[in-house]
Formats: C-alpha cells, sequence, structure tokens
C-alpha cells in the first residue's frame, strides 16, 4: 500500500513538474491580471452598474453579471485565481525538487573520464607531452578550477552558481506569490481626514483582505500641521506632527512626516496624502469666540477658500473672507464684492462701524492614509533573490577533463555558455604551456 502511494506521489510530482503545466499556467495568470487591469478593481457596486450595464455590454459580453458572477471585481484576492496560483506554486517547486537539485547533486559529482569518452567531448580537445601533466592541472587550477584527481583521470569544473541560479529564481518566485498572496489576503488601506489636535482610529477601511487584522488597541493624535510654500507662493510641502496612543492615551512614538516620508509603527505605515482648510477662529469685538466655516472652491486649478461673517445675526450685511493658502494673508470683502483690504493672521481688522474682528487661526484637516502589507517584506525580499538569481544565471558553468597514455596528456572540455570565451580561455591553457592541441 505504501509503495503504491510512493508511486503515485511521484507520478503527480511528475506532472506538476512539466514545463507544459508551467506556461499553461502563466499564461491563465497573464489573462487574469490583464482582466484586472482593464476592469477596475475594488469599486462600489453602484460604479459597476453604472459603467458596465446589462443593457449594453462592453464587448457584447463585459456587464456588471459577468463581473460579479466571476468576482472579476476583485480578481488579484477571489478564490479561483488564488488557486491557480498555489498550483503555480506546487508547479515550481515540484520542478526544484524532481529536476533541478537533483541535477545540481549531479553537477558536484567528480565526473572522472577514460580517454575513450574524453575523445567525445563535443566542444575542444587537444593533447600535450604526458611530462606536463602537472603543469597543466596548475594552469587549470589558476584559472579558479576545482580540481580533482584519480589515478590517471583528472577532473576540474568551474561556475557552479550558473547552475544553482534557475534554484533560486524558483524560490524567489516562489516567495514572491506566497508574500503577493498574503499581502492580497491580510493587506488593508484606510483613508482618514483629521482636524489638527484631533485623535483618529483605523475605521474608515477602503481596501481590505479576506482576512486582514487591524490594530484595535491603538490611535494616531494629530498635534500639528503646517504647510510651506516656495518664493512665488506655490506649495512647497505640507507636514504632520502624529503620535501614535495607546488604549491609555499614552504616547507611545512621535513623527513629523510629509509626502515620501511616512510614518512607520508595529507594520501598519502613515502617509501623508491631502489637507484641507476647514475654517477660521476669530474674535469679534476682543470678545465673543466664532469659527467661520469655510468652503473650498478650485478654481483653473487654484484652490481657493471662501467663507463669510457679520456682526448682527439679524442683518443682511455680510463680509467676506477669501485666501488661498495658509500663509496668512487674507483679503476681506462687502456685502456686494467690493475688496476691502488686505489683512494678516492675528490682525484687528476694524470697520466704519467701529465693529472689529481678529483672525486668531486656521482649522485645518490633514489628509492621512495608513496601509498595512504583512506579505511586502517576502515581496521586497523575492525581488532580491530574483536580481541575484539572473546574476548567477549569467556564469558559465565549464569543465575540463584530462589524462594520460604512455606518451600524452589528452585535455576536454565544454560549458554551457559563452562558448567563444570558454574556447579562448581552453586554448591559452594549452599555450601557457607552449605546446599546441590537435584534433584526433
Amino acid at each position: 500500500m505504501l509503495t503504491i502511494q510512493n508511486r503515485l506521489f511521484k507520478t503527480l510530482l511528475k506532472k506538476l513538474a512539466t514545463l507544459q503545466l508551467a506556461i499553461s499556467l502563466l499564461f491563465l495568470i497573464g489573462i487574469t491580471i490583464a482582466i484586472g487591469t482593464i476592469i477596475e478593481q475594488d469599486q462600489s457596486p453602484s460604479f459597476y452598474q453604472n459603467n458596465y450595464p446589462i443593457n449594453q455590454p462592453i464587448f457584447g459580453f463585459i456587464d456588471y453579471n459577468l463581473i460579479f458572477n466571476w468576482q472579476l471585481n476583485n480578481v488579484y484576492s477571489n478564490f479561483w485565481f488564488l488557486t491557480i496560483i498555489f498550483i503555480f506554486g506546487l508547479s515550481l517547486l515540484a520542478c526544484t525538487f524532481t529536476t533541478q537539485l537533483p541535477a545540481l547533486k549531479k553537477f558536484r559529482l567528480w565526473e572522472f573520464l577514460n580517454l575513450s569518452a574524453i575523445s567525445k567531448v563535443p566542444q575542444f580537445k587537444g593533447k600535450l607531452p604526458k611530462n606536463l601533466l602537472n603543469l597543466v592541472s596548475y594552469n587549470i587550477y589558476t584559472s579558479n578550477y576545482h580540481v580533482f584527481r584519480q589515478k590517471t583521470r583528472n577532473y576540474a569544473y568551474s561556475g557552479l552558481l550558473g547552475r544553482v541560479g534557475p534554484i533560486v529564481v524558483h524560490f524567489s518566485i516562489i516567495l514572491l506569490l506566497v508574500g503577493s498572496s498574503l499581502g492580497t489576503l491580510t493587506s488593508f488601506t484606510v483613508q482618514e481626514i483629521v482636524p489638527r489636535g484631533e485623535v483618529c482610529h483605523l475605521q474608515n477601511f477602503v481596501k481590505s483582505g479576506r482576512f486582514f487584522k487591524t490594530p484595535q488597541d491603538l490611535s494616531w493624535r494629530v498635534n500639528d500641521f503646517w504647510v510651506t510654500y516656495t518664493q512665488d507662493s506655490k506649495t512647497n510641502q505640507f507636514y504632520s506632527d502624529l503620535s501614535v496612543l495607546n488604549y491609555r492615551g499614552e504616547e507611545l512614538q512621535r513623527k513629523t512626516i510629509f509626502v515620501n516620508e511616512p510614518f512607520f509603527y508595529k507594520g501598519v505605515t502613515i502617509y501623508q496624502t491631502d489637507w484641507d482648510i476647514l475654517g477660521l477662529k476669530a474674535n469679534v469685538n476682543n470678545g465673543k469666540v466664532i469659527q467661520l466655516p469655510l468652503t473650498k472652491i478650485n478654481k483653473s486649478g487654484k484652490n481657493f477658500w471662501l467663507g463669510s461673517f457679520s456682526f448682527d445675526v439679524s442683518s443682511t450685511n455680510k463680509f467676506t473672507v477669501l485666501l488661498s493658502n495658509l500663509d496668512g494673508r487674507l483679503n476681506i470683502y462687502d456685502n456686494a464684492g467690493t475688496f476691502l483690504k488686505e489683512a494678516t493672521l492675528d490682525e484687528v481688522i476694524s470697520f466704519q462701524n467701529g465693529n472689529t474682528i481678529r483672525l486668531s487661526d486656521f482649522i485645518t484637516t490633514t489628509g492621512l492614509q495608513a496601509k498595512s502589507d504583512d506579505g511586502l517584506v517576502l515581496v521586497y525580499f523575492s525581488f532580491a533573490l530574483l536580481m541575484i538569481s539572473i546574476y548567477f544565471s549569467f556564469l558559465s558553468y565549464s569543465q575540463f577533463w584530462f589524462t594520460t597514455n604512455s606518451k600524452n596528456v589528452f585535455v576536454g572540455g565544454k560549458s554551457n555558455r559563452a562558448v567563444l570565451s570558454f574556447q579562448e580561455q581552453f586554448t591559452k591553457t594549452i599555450q601557457k604551456t607552449s605546446f599546441f592541441s590537435e584534433k584526433y
């Protein structure tokens, strides 16, 4: 019974290790990725209903029902795509353990050939006087070859790493598949808009895997937010001073982030994404403190914030505040839209009726994006291995054989790539002993 199971297992491994299966799976993966590129992923059902209507299918067959029946709205995390990835990984593992590792073990063996076998070496052959056998061995050894002897037969090889390269490629691809699948299943993305001075939790999820987990005992506080500008008043950079807090409200870590400088903490990365101005704090007639809400207006690609106030609730005489950035400059207009004056933040502004107002501070919000991807380290490591394996794959695996009879040393050699370079090396090895090579 055990023998039958072993045979079935070996048969399954051979089936999984076939090149035809690997190519077919790669083709399916490529088609799936193309579908995921064409069809927008992780959108709301209403988005697909509006953009892929049943009565007007794209290309005559792509509609809302097809997308949701085949889960084409999340192809990278659905069951059938992960199954293809899993089988492809098994195919790579089977090929590695049934073909590549045994072949590597064979290449490491000392392959001593007799005179008849050396004469059949397909690439290069040569003949030297017998008394220079040791010199030939020395010349090959100094060319970074591992040299072995067995009586009159000798063997040397170099570039075994070139045979390791394909194995490392397979393992790097497997790690890439595991890392990307793990990230797809456990990652999440949260988008938060947080006012300055407020505390936020991870709650506004825009994307998440099937098995994601969020840290429930952590929160983030926006200690401060500010924007820097260039000399021509264009936005240069915007910053958020963040603190990560535990469930008791105690600060665990603090950092100032900006675009391309995120905040890392226990697998969660906080990015600076956007910002906005909600309003202004104002002091009216040196007494009452009010908040003026602002409305964001985009005109010709430039943002403006607009708000209004009056000194008497029942009065229709309102004034308008206009600003374009956080540099502290404000423009004041009357009810008819006539420009009155330009003021600065914290300046006391007086009006003809004796009323005063002091705009003391901005009420700002910062846009934060929190991401977590447990498979990211594996993905980066797999790409590092892949780059190393590509370098290994360019290394040539070369072999020398030489043996003697009563008069001569017979030399043969071959290489799996860079044949011209190996031919030059073979010729130099022969010529170093001041003898010639000839065919026989």
